[in-house]
């Protein structure tokens, strides 16, 4: 007489998963765990490095500390409208100066006030600030180092990806002030 076999019965999902290997289990949870990213097609996905969109930026103003100037950052809330452009939204939002809560902490700018932002062009590995002519007026050596300090600073919080340069009423800023004060025709990234 043959023997009759059982069909074989199929498991619960859950008893699945306490066989699968390790790995393939700690795969899985990390995969899970990661946070949702909508990105469209042809997107980078490095947001907050690349310039890519964002919902906080940071701005780097002037601070006196001791006998000297430091630049340190604040953060700004990226509306909507703007959160492509967070490069651009930054800068913007330096030009503007620091609110009259951050006076009261100490930040100002040394930018000084009606200067534009004429563009914000990226290209290959390189992105190129163009600034109205008063960017490069008034004020010392000390306080050209930190206005361009304060763009570099704030350009590069946002996107680090590129090499910033910049430009004054679009011709390539070769040196600041009365004092002419080079500036390098590639603004590097300190490592931190």
């Amino acid at each position: 007489m043959p023997s009759k076999q059982n069909p074989p019965q199929q498991k619960p999902f859950t008893s699945l998963i306490g066989k699968m290997p390790a790995t393939i289990g700690l795969i899985m949870i990390t995969f899970l765990s990661l946070p949702a990213c909508n990105l469209k097609p042809g997107q980078d996905s490095h947001f907050g490095h690349s310039g890519g969109p964002r919902d906080v930026v940071t701005v780097f103003f002037s601070k006196a500390q001791g006998s000297q100037s430091i630049v340190d950052d604040v953060a700004r809330k990226v509306p909507n409208e703007a959160q492509a452009e967070p490069v651009q939204y930054a800068l913007t939002e330096l030009l503007k100066g620091p609110t009259a809560e951050e006076k009261t902490q100490g930040f100002y700018s040394e930018i000084p006030k009606g200067t534009k932002l004429l563009g914000v062009k990226a290209y290959d590995h390189t992105l190129a600030v163009n600034l109205s002519k008063q960017f490069a007026t008034g004020g010392g050596s000390t306080s050209m180092q930190q206005r361009v300090e304060e763009i570099k600073q704030t350009v590069y919080s946002v996107d680090s990806n590129h090499q910033l340069t910049l430009a004054v009423e679009g011709q390539p800023l070769e040196t600041v002030g009365g004092e002419g004060l080079e500036v390098p025709g590639t603004l590097e990234r300190e490592a931190h």
